[in-house]
């Protein structure tokens, strides 16, 4: 049986560092933001931006991050730029959680498989 590979960190210091690994290798990262409850789902794009301003900001850094679709039924818009940016939305009392675009593999491996001949 192969060895199983440890489930993905998704704390903030988890997102944060995979979102640093993926900017190594390409520049910029793609993440999905999720929202809480109480940002509205026409309010989500607005939202996001004064969000990455404020991110921006406190970083010291100029905006380098873009938002892309908005997803309201998910209360997520997908966003691509600046790694430490993005990360630091994770901290925004309206954002559930940032996510990675990229994940390796979501979907559940079987366990007892058997060989077919």
């Amino acid at each position: 049986m192969p060895a199983r590979k440890p489930p993905p960190d998704w704390s903030r210091r988890g997102v944060r560092k995979q979102l640093k690994e993926q900017a190594k290798e390409a520049g910029a990262v793609a993440a999905q933001v999720f929202f809480r409850d109480s940002v509205s789902a026409d309010r989500l794009s607005d939202t996001a931006r004064t969000l990455i301003d404020a991110a921006a900001k406190r970083l010291g850094r100029r905006q380098a991050v873009a938002v892309g679709k908005v997803h309201s039924l998910a209360k997520s818009v997908s966003v691509k730029g600046d790694p430490e940016v993005i990360a630091e939305l994770g901290k925004a009392a309206e954002v559930r959680t940032v996510l990675p675009s990229s994940v390796d593999d979501v979907y559940p491996k079987p366990l007892k498989r058997k060989v077919v001949t």
